[in-house]
Order: structure tokens, then sequence, then C-alpha cells
């Protein structure tokens, strides 16, 4: 089904055509910026802006007949046969309040590999940012939103530095393995590559930084390594 509108109402009045983003097209935009941003510094800074109402999300919600507390957690198999059992997507989109964010934590449903633990298998679903996006509820221990989108105006305005923060929680954090956004991809083309690159300028441009040329060579090279190999000269 359709989404109601791509409209919204900003807050002088007037109206952006911007529309939604997934978070794979979040992490598209963000990798131009900064590559080495890993996804789960993304889905946390994404969570802590939407719950303080500085990004605005939308979804389907899970509709369910009970509102008990479910002795059940994301970590078991059966969670998300529960929902699919007793519960239904409510059809049209509805905005997610901020106040509702504060219980809600990201889930993504676990594809299993030979010799994998179901909770290894999440986390690796996790790690992904072209999985489904869903919620859970903290408290109550069931999914509670799918097919979530995020605001680009609001994604465009509060990211933009998101590189700079996860360098400073990654000093205080200990070593994990780097888990970043790029993902196997064919060759690229000349024309693919072009339009990387224009991209790369305005997301800079949009968060009021100057192109440099050696600084989006390096980019260059940490997001297509196989395709930019050669060091760069100077004209």
């Amino acid at each position: 089904m359709e989404k109601q509108s791509k409209v919204r109402i900003a807050n002088d009045g007037t109206q952006s055509e911007a529309g939604w983003w997934t978070l794979l097209r979040v992490a598209e935009w963000v990798h131009t910026i900064d590559p080495t941003v890993g996804v789960g510094d993304l889905r946390m800074a994404l969570a802590s802006r939407c719950a303080l109402g500085r990004i605005h999300a939308h979804g389907h919600r899970w509709l369910y007949h009970f509102d008990a507390v479910l002795p059940i957690n994301h970590h078991d198999p059966l969670f998300v046969g529960f929902a699919e059992q007793h519960g239904r997507l409510d059809p049209w989109f509805a905005e997610i309040s901020a106040e509702e964010w504060r219980d809600l934590a990201f889930f993504a449903r676990p594809t299993l590999v030979a010799g994998e633990q179901y909770h290894e298998a999440l986390e690796r679903a996790l790690d992904r940012a072209d999985s489904p996006v869903e919620l859970r509820s903290i408290s109550k221990h069931r999914l509670a939103w799918a097919d979530v989108e995020f605001w680009r105006d609001d994604v465009i305005r509060e990211l933009c530095h998101l590189s700079d923060a996860a360098e400073r929680s990654a000093a205080v954090r200990e070593p994990v393995p780097a888990t970043t956004l790029r993902m196997l991809a064919p060759p690229i083309s000349d024309r693919e590559l072009a339009r990387w690159y224009e991209q790369h300028v305005e997301a800079q441009v949009a968060c009021g930084r100057t192109s440099s040329g050696e600084e989006d060579w390096a980019a260059a090279k940490q997001q297509f390594p196989g395709r930019v190999t050669r060091a760069r000269r100077d004209p």
C-alpha cells in the first residue's frame, strides 16, 4: 500500500517534498561523508535523536489484542513468530513519537547459516544497513514497528557530524572488530564513480564543509578500494 503523503510541514510553515529515507538510504548518505561509520553507530545515532524529537520517523505499527508483558525476549527464536501469530501490521504509516522512541530498540530478522547460533545471526542482521528496519518494545518484549523510515531533512541536519561523534565514542569503548557500511558490489563504472563524487561534494556542502581534493580522493579510495588504487596526482 502506498504511503499517505510524501509532504511534511516544516517548522517555518513551508512544505517539503524531500520525503522519507530508509536506513539503507541514510547509510548511503552518511557513507559519502565518512565510509568508516559503522551500522551500529548509525542506529544508535538515529535512535537517540528520534527520542529527542530531532529526527522524525514513521512506520507500520504492530497491533495486538492484548497489552500484557510477554515472558519472551528478542533473542528467542519464537520472538518473530509470536508477532506474526498474535499481531497484525497497521496498513497505514504513522509517525513514531519521541516519547515512544524511549521504549524502542532496533530489531532485524536473523537468517541463520550453518553452524550459527540465533543470537549471532541477530547481531549479524543488525550490522547490515539493508536489513528491513523494525523496532521492538523494550518494556513489553514484542515487535512494535516495521518498515521504519526517517525524514530526510532531519537526517541531513542531525547526522552531518556523525563521524566525529563516532570517533569520540570509540575512544572510550573497548576495541571491537570494525563493521562498516561497505557491501560487496560489482565493479563500479566511471559514470557511477562520478555520480558518487557529486553526491559526496553535495553532502559536504550540506554540512557546511569545504570540499578538499585530497580528502575527497582519500574518501574515494576508502569507499572503493578495489577501484581507486593509484595515488592521487596533483595537477
